[in-house]
């Protein structure tokens, strides 16, 4: 399981390829819809949706398959290694 540094940088690893991915695209994708909600007809921001659609989101799609595939006993073990391994960090 491949894991990505965490937001801070610290060198700490929290979050796997996965699911970092899908963080990632959650927000990106979040961001476009309360957007759309302001400014549905802003063509740069129908741009930026179709690259996230053309360059993200099979990608992210594949990773959210990923997650979907895990048995609740490996989402509870990889939500205790993460809440862990951040309250670590907090208190250092």
């Amino acid at each position: 399981m491949t894991t990505t540094s965490s937001p801070a940088d610290t060198g700490r690893q929290f979050l796997d390829a996965d699911e970092a991915r899908v963080a990632r695209a959650s927000l990106h994708l979040t961001q476009i819809a309360a957007a759309l909600v302001s400014r549905p007809m802003d063509r740069e921001l129908h741009a930026r949706m179709r690259t996230f659609l053309d360059k993200e989101s099979e990608p992210a799609l594949a990773s959210w398959d990923v997650l979907l595939a895990r048995t609740p006993d490996e989402l509870k073990e990889r939500i205790s290694t993460v809440l862990t391994a951040q309250a670590v960090r907090r208190a250092s």
